[in-house]
């Protein structure tokens, strides 16, 4: 397809869906989704999380296959894509999904897969196994329970490494108990009670339906990770990603890119009774 073409079909897309909203990608020489002098938060996380597999998973992108949870306009996807990976994007309305399958046609991009689906749908049998998650910038618009099955779906479909930006709790101001093990966190408004189902499709920022979703502390993030097979976790701090964040004066903010790793739980050989001891979980504050 040539430019012009490409210009007349990223304006179709437009005047039907509206315009992109964050994510910037390069079409055609200085052709942007958005526009090329304006560079958003997403394309500086965006180096961030490709750092970060490409220094742990340490092989090539075109052995891997990934899974875009929540893919908004497809810029992680699409990366992961044009990088050699097989993925595959899940997306729950149709106005990002149309803008990332532009995206996607404009750029030949037959290794990516696009799905108009509720991440809660997320199952193995439904679309299999991945070396990569990306979770981003989706756990935090989900309610109890739902946010404790999502993340076990995780789980389940997640082979070896799992990236989480989201939002915790910087308080444990209520808590649920799923499946014998006991979460805190706090309760953030999604949507008024009065905002229609079309109203709340439309609010391309917020949650899907849930009026309220649930933020859960660190330790019990934490401990939900554990549960669900992930045998380490860490915070990413480099790349650093905050001139394009709003940075809180405490010593923590609310928002971070945690990176959990699901391997073999290992044993100690220098001192064994250390490896009787039972799995330990993180305590509330």
């Amino acid at each position: 397809m040539n430019l012009e073409n490409l210009k007349q079909y990223h304006k179709n897309i437009v005047e039907e869906f509206g315009e992109w909203t964050n994510h910037n990608i390069q079409i055609q020489d200085d052709f942007y989704t958005i526009d090329k002098a304006k560079i958003t938060g997403s394309e500086v996380k965006l180096k961030r999380y490709l750092q970060i597999i490409a220094d742990i998973v340490r092989q090539p992108f075109s052995q891997l296959r990934v899974l875009d949870l929540a893919c908004l306009e497809g810029m992680y996807g699409i990366e992961m894509a044009l990088q050699g990976a097989e993925v595959v994007a899940l997306e729950g309305r149709q106005a990002n999904i149309e803008k990332a399958r532009f995206t996607k046609e404009s750029l030949g991009l037959n290794n990516l897969n696009l799905y108009l689906d509720d991440v809660r749908n997320l199952s193995r049998e439904k679309y299999g196994e991945f070396d990569i998650v990306l979770c981003i910038g989706i756990f935090y618009h989900l309610d109890a329970p739902d946010v404790f099955a999502f993340m076990e779906s995780i789980g389940e479909v997640c082979k070896y490494l799992a990236i989480v930006d989201t939002h915790v709790s910087m308080m444990a101001e209520c808590s649920y108990i799923y499946k014998q093990r006991q979460y805190a966190g706090r309760s953030y408004p999604e949507h008024n009670p009065e905002t229609t189902g079309e109203e709340k499709i439309k609010s391309l920022w917020s949650s899907l339906d849930n009026n309220t979703s649930f933020w859960l502390t660190r330790p019990s993030f934490y401990n939900l990770l554990t549960e669900v097979g992930f045998t380490s976790v860490y915070e990413c701090h480099n790349p650093p990603v905050m001139k394009y964040e709003i940075m809180r004066e405490r010593k923590e903010t609310d928002r971070a890119t945690f990176v959990a790793i699901k391997g073999q739980n290992t044993k100690v050989l220098s001192s064994t009774i250390i490896n009787q001891l039972p799995q330990e979980f993180w305590p509330e504050k």
